[in-house]
């Protein structure tokens, strides 16, 4: 134990682990960003019209939530359980009373952080002692592969979105990302010893945890922005189609583009023949 956590009282010692814990997240502002971003597509319709007429203020938002303080961002000894539920009825009753739809938009920005910051496994344990050596290795392989990381929609949260079990949810949330948190330190210690980020290739469970944890919070902040438009007047989005006789959550590919006939010249002959069907008088 250091001379200052010796000499310094449960207070000052309980600040320092938070500060600590809140520089060893893993996901930076690109990758909260894109998870941010993509998520926008499964927002309720005219929710997601609103936040892109007002782009700049959700980027704001953003902004705004990657400067929280660091007690906000962590889980034990921080804040983020009782943030992000804080940070979710903010949204609600903004919109219950009402305020300007631009400020709830910038609202939903800093929302997205604190939902980023729950799906990521560093920053709801350390219950590793070697967490603080892959840390900032963690950190920059995240943004490393975050272009190459296919998200996936998981659906809607039956019980936030019929029940308004809004404590459920984030509990489950962060639970799920502590089950995860094993797996990362596992990844950068597989050969005995701490292993360079850039040695982790696509085929590792790291890249899956990624994927995992970035799908997960991409779909948790459509969901939170569900609830906080139904709770606020709105209309429940319609779910995804889901497959006859399946049980397990509904999985939306993100993809990109569209059909590939789409730019194609209009002109020229006609792909099929000339109809054959003579119509009678």
């Amino acid at each position: 134990m250091s001379r200052l956590a010796r000499t310094a009282g449960p207070g000052l010692r309980a600040g320092a682990l938070i500060l600590v814990a809140g520089l060893l997240g893993g996901w930076d502002g690109t990758v909260v960003r894109t998870v941010a971003w993509r998520a926008v597509g499964f927002f309720p319709s005219d929710l997601g019209r609103q936040v892109r007429l007002h782009h700049r203020r959700y980027d704001a938002g953003i902004r705004a939530g990657l400067a929280l303080p660091p007690s906000w961002r962590v889980g034990p000894p921080g804040n983020l359980e009782k943030a992000l539920r804080s940070q979710a009825l903010r949204c609600r009753d903004g919109l219950l009373r009402p305020e300007p739809l631009a400020d709830l938009v910038e609202q939903l920005g800093t929302l997205a952080v604190l939902v980023c910051d729950a799906n990521d496994p560093l920053a709801v344990s350390d219950a590793d002692p070697r967490e603080p050596r892959y840390a900032a290795p963690w950190l920059r392989y995240g943004r490393s592969v975050a272009g190459r990381v296919r998200l996936v929609y998981y659906g809607q949260d039956p019980a936030l979105l019929d029940r308004g079990d809004l404590d459920r949810f984030v509990r489950d949330t962060l639970a799920r990302s502590s089950r995860l948190y094993p797996f990362v330190g596992e990844e950068f210690f597989r050969t005995g010893t701490l292993r360079s980020w850039r040695e982790i290739d696509d085929r590792s469970v790291a890249f899956g945890v990624t994927g995992v944890a970035l799908s997960h919070a991409m779909t948790d902040l459509a969901n939170l922005a569900a609830w906080v438009w139904v709770e606020g007047g709105g209309a429940r989005p319609t779910p995804l189609p889901t497959p006859t006789g399946h049980l397990g959550p509904t999985v939306t590919v993100v993809l990109g583009g569209g059909l590939p006939e789409r730019n194609r010249p209009k002109s020229g002959e006609p792909a099929l023949p000339p109809a054959r069907l003579r119509i009678p008088r």
